[in-house]
């Protein structure tokens, strides 16, 4: 009887010793999970600067030109006019935030037929890809 109790406490002991051991390591697993996605996250969470402004490297990507083609459509509607033809992305830059991409192009355009240049910034959101004119000028 004895020996049976004494192996029932050490099985049982050493359940106890083996899961802290392992619920331990988990704990600290995790940790340094969160550790590393603080890493991650750091930058999103800082104010930006004008540092953070980082240039379009591709002026030719059929999304940089989506993106300034939106901005001439939305400037159409918004003055109720076809007057603005889009032409080329003559330069641009780029800014990253936690919610989305905040771009600034420099596009080459006609306004009745009349080449000009112009600046458009459009904020585009990561959730839903949903842009938004913020200027054009």
């Amino acid at each position: 009887m004895a020996f049976k109790f004494n192996f029932s406490l050490f099985a049982t002991l050493s359940v106890v010793v083996i899961t802290s051991t392992f619920c331990h390591a988990a704990v600290n697993d995790n940790q340094k999970l969160l550790n590393s996605f603080e890493h991650v996250l750091d930058p999103l969470t800082r104010p930006l600067s004008q540092d953070d402004w980082q240039s379009v490297p591709d002026t030719d990507d059929p999304k940089v030109k989506a993106i300034a083609e939106f901005a001439v459509d939305a400037e159409n509607n918004v003055m109720k006019t076809n007057a603005y033809k889009f032409l080329k992305v003559e330069d641009g830059k780029y800014k990253v935030d936690k919610n989305g991409i905040t771009y600034s192009l420099y596009i080459v355009g006609a306004k009745f037929n009349e080449l000009n240049e112009y600046t458009a910034v459009v904020y585009e959101y990561f959730k839903n890809h949903v842009r938004k004119l913020i200027s054009f000028t």
